[in-house]
């Protein structure tokens, strides 16, 4: 199911690339974007996705028809007092109707321990499922399980383990490999992939921006295997980066396993 603020970071927050030297032990650089926030991703010099702010809390993100340049959905992002992402809601461009929504908690030491998703059609809740999490001492990200909701035969909730994905990290702090696990008909866990990262050494942009939960990289990925066991393919994408004179990204070429590539720029705020 959709993920909203995933959305709103599609073309960069899973593939964050870098046409530099490859190497999994550079250090991490640290995010910090004195140039700006990212305001604008151009698809082929088409926009498909613009981002708002309120402060350095990214408030609404709107992503575009390639062809019409009608905005199709809207996301609107909520925090508490301590900056934390609380809420996630999507929205139709068309009629404004919502689409789905996302609630998180987090423990005291400020850790997301739980996320609630819905989705709608109309007014009608149509599925919700819900995932926790769960990090190793270093506060990383190490697994996330899914739980589908039903309702029961007496008309109460019931929640079922759908999957759940293990995380690997680098001795640089970013993620090198993520396997994930889907529970089939006698309730047992079958992998079915398994994703290799490598990284640059350049600020990934997107990375303070990242939703809570999420296994993104301080770091831009240049190169990522995907292994999908249960019919035995591997599928390669690479990512190339052009940069601007502080070493930010200005564009990105994604090229998928299947040979084709798409060309995005970023835009900053300033």
């Amino acid at each position: 199911m959709k993920n909203r603020l995933m959305h709103a970071m599609l073309a960069f927050s899973v593939v964050a690339f870098s046409s530099c030297e490859k190497n999994d032990d550079l250090e991490v650089a640290q995010p910090e974007l004195t140039q700006g926030s990212i305001s604008h991703i151009m698809a082929d010099s088409v926009e498909v996705t613009s981002f708002n702010y309120q402060g350095n809390l990214l408030s609404q993100s709107n992503h575009y028809n390639k062809e019409t340049g009608e905005v199709e959905t809207y996301d609107l992002f909520e925090y508490n007092s301590n900056g934390q992402l609380t809420k996630a809601s999507s929205y139709s461009g068309s009629n404004n109707a919502l689409l789905s929504e996302q609630d998180y908690t987090y423990n005291e030491s400020g850790l997301l321990t739980k996320s609630n998703s819905s989705y709608y059609n109309g007014s009608s809740l149509v599925y919700s499922s819900y995932a926790t999490y769960a990090y190793n001492a270093d506060n990383k990200l190490e697994q996330k399980s899914v739980y589908e909701v039903e309702e029961s035969k007496e008309g109460e909730e019931e929640s079922k383990l759908k999957s759940y994905t293990t995380f690997e990290t680098l001795p640089n702090g970013n993620y090198g490999t993520e396997q994930q696990f889907v529970m089939d008909a006698n309730n047992e866990a079958k992998l079915f992939s398994t994703t290799t990262y490598t990284y640059d050494s350049n600020i990934n942009p997107l990375y303070s921006y990242s939703e809570p939960g999420t296994a993104i990289s301080p770091n831009n990925v240049v190169a990522s295997t995907v292994e999908v066991h249960g019919i035995n393919k591997t599928y390669n994408y690479t990512f190339s980066y052009m940069y601007d004179e502080r070493g930010y990204p200005v564009s990105q070429t994604t090229t998928a396993a299947d040979g084709k590539s798409e060309t995005y720029t970023y835009l900053y705020s300033n």
